[in-house]
């Protein structure tokens, strides 16, 4: 084989294997395609996003103490109703016959007082002539005009006069006592009769009207439900890592779901002190800055809090964002591979933007997962 062959095989052999390796890398080998995105510098309003619902902080419940039957209703769902008006009476036929039968026991004591202390009278004045006897007895024997046993018969009759006039005098006592027990049943009668009429407390919007006319009602359950409208507020639950910056006093825009396109201002009124342990949450009460009427409590709502102001700082979309062997970074595109980049950030908006500290610039390409695996070196096509 001469010279001019073996350089023409060569050039066909090096022919053949630049083919196949432009076949190999570019069409055989897997590819996969992203989409990418670049960091971008700009303004951030940081804020903390959150869903809830309505309500109202000032709600009382009315309920009989007692279980009872409703005799008479005067107030319906959605009314104003004024304080210490009468909204309902249970009926008092029980605590009427047990307040008779206490008055009855305390007319009896009372006429059984009397006759003890009529007799305690005669019972004093007996002891007192035996006393006086006995004194004047004991004058006399000295001088020898009474005998022995005359005085002892005095003396035993001073000593059964005072003994049956204390005996006497324990009896009005416990007649007196007898009297004041029954006074007091009587009294706590009254109470109960007076509780079973339920009155406004404030003046108060009826939330519910939970009973019936002819319905017996148990014991602290309720027959209305009454909310101070001033009140209203929405309570929203804010993820955990959006809390750690939320202070009272704080703004807030608070949308309603029958006004969704009417934003409302309001005010962090109360922060809760303990977390959903499942959710991961806490409880944010926000307070409207002006009064709403009407409001449903239990609808739905949604509230932004404004917590700060980043000026001129490095952002990326938060769905860029991934978790590579226990570490928080992004995927980088260099030179048509996949390379993970750990990543430092300071906050996450509510609008899902990310404030970079660390890890990427602005010229850096970064991959967009969509919930797609990527391992380091992977092959992309972007």
């Amino acid at each position: 084989m001469n010279r001019a062959s073996v350089m023409k095989n060569t050039l066909i052999l090096v022919a053949i294997m630049a083919i196949g390796s432009f076949f190999y890398f570019k069409v055989y080998l897997p590819k996969i395609t992203f989409a990418s995105i670049s960091p971008i510098v700009q303004d951030v309003n940081e804020t903390a996003f959150g869903v809830g619902t309505i309500e109202a902080k000032e709600m009382i419940v009315l309920a009989p103490k007692t279980t009872a039957k409703v005799l008479s209703l005067f107030a319906d769902q959605g009314e104003i109703v004024v304080k210490g008006k009468a909204l309902a009476v249970m009926d008092p036929s029980d605590l009427l016959a047990s307040k008779e039968e206490a008055l009855m026991a305390m007319k009896k004591s009372q006429m059984s007082l009397l006759s003890q202390q009529s007799l305690l009278k005669d019972l004093e004045a007996k002891y007192t002539l035996a006393h006086t006897t006995l004194i004047r007895y004991q004058h006399l024997i000295s001088e020898g005009f009474v005998a022995q046993a005359e005085l002892d018969t005095a003396f035993s009759a001073e000593q059964s006069a005072k003994a049956q006039m204390e005996n006497a005098t324990w009896q009005v006592s416990l007649m007196q006592a007898d009297i004041a027990r029954n006074e007091a049943l009587v009294k706590n009668s009254n109470a109960k009769i007076e509780d079973l009429t339920l009155k406004a407390p404030e003046t108060m919007v009826v939330l519910s009207r939970d009973a019936e006319v002819g319905s017996t009602v148990l014991s602290g359950s309720p027959v209305f439900r009454l909310i101070n409208p001033n009140s209203i507020w929405v309570k929203i639950y804010i993820n955990e890592r959006q809390s750690g910056t939320l202070h009272v006093g704080q703004s807030a825009s608070i949308t309603l779901r029958s006004h969704s396109s009417t934003p409302y201002r309001g005010h962090i009124a109360r922060i809760g002190l303990e977390s959903d342990r499942i959710t991961e949450e806490r409880e944010v009460d926000i307070a409207f800055d002006q009064p709403q009427h009407p409001l449903y409590v239990g609808e739905r709502a949604e509230a932004t809090i404004e917590l700060a102001q980043h000026t001129r700082v490095l952002t990326l979309p938060l769905l860029a964002l991934t978790t590579h062997q226990g570490v928080k970074g992004v995927w980088l595109a260099n030179e048509g591979h996949a390379h993970f980049k750990p990543l430092s950030f300071q906050t996450i908006s509510a609008n899902g933007l990310i404030i970079v500290t660390e890890g990427v610039t602005e010229k850096d390409t970064i991959l967009v997962p969509a919930g797609r695996d990527i391992t380091e070196g992977m092959r992309i096509k972007l």
